[in-house]
C-alpha cells in the first residue's frame, strides 16, 4: 500500500524549499535539511545544515529569483527513507527588471523522515548537459 500522506509530505517538501530560498528565509530553509545532510552543485559539495545554509544562501543573489520545480518522481523506499528526481527551472531578475533564465537542471533527492518530518540527507543538482556523477541514482525508468 502506498502512503499517500508521505508521498504529499514530500511534495510539500520539495515545494517550499524554493520559496523559502527565493524569500532568503535561509534560517527556515536550513530546516528542511537533516543535521548531516550533504548537498552538491556547480563542482561544490556542503556537509551538514550549517555548512548548506552558509554556503547556498551566500549564493543567493541580490536581485529576486525564482526556482521553479515540475512535478517529481518519487520513490519510497520504507517508512522513514525516499529518493525523488525533480526537473527544475531557476529565473534571475536584472536589475533592468528583465527577467532571464538562470539554469534548469535536476535534483536527485535522498529523503528522511527526521523529527516527524521529511528532510533532505543528500541533494544533488545535475545541471543540463552535465552528466549524473557517480553514486548518484538516476530517475527509474518506470
Amino acid at each position: 500500500m502506498v502512503d499517500l500522506h508521505a508521498l504529499e509530505e514530500i511534495r510539500r517538501l520539495l515545494a517550499i524549499y524554493g520559496q523559502l530560498l527565493d524569500s532568503k528565509r535561509i534560517e527556515e530553509w536550513s530546516q528542511l535539511f537533516s543535521e548531516d545532510a550533504v548537498f552538491a552543485v556547480w563542482g561544490q559539495t556542503w556537509r551538514g545544515r550549517k555548512a548548506i545554509a552558509e554556503g547556498i544562501g551566500g549564493m543567493q543573489p541580490d536581485t529576486p529569483g525564482k526556482h521553479v520545480v515540475l512535478s517529481p518522481v518519487i520513490d519510497l523506499q520504507d517508512a522513514d527513507h525516499a529518493r525523488a528526481w525533480t526537473d527544475l527551472s531557476a529565473f534571475a531578475s536584472g536589475k533592468d527588471g528583465a527577467i532571464t533564465i538562470a539554469t534548469i537542471g535536476r535534483y536527485h533527492d535522498e529523503l528522511v523522515r527526521q523529527g516527524g518530518r521529511w528532510r533532505f540527507a543528500r541533494r544533488v543538482v545535475v545541471m543540463a548537459g552535465e552528466a549524473t556523477p557517480d553514486g548518484v541514482a538516476d530517475s527509474p525508468a518506470y
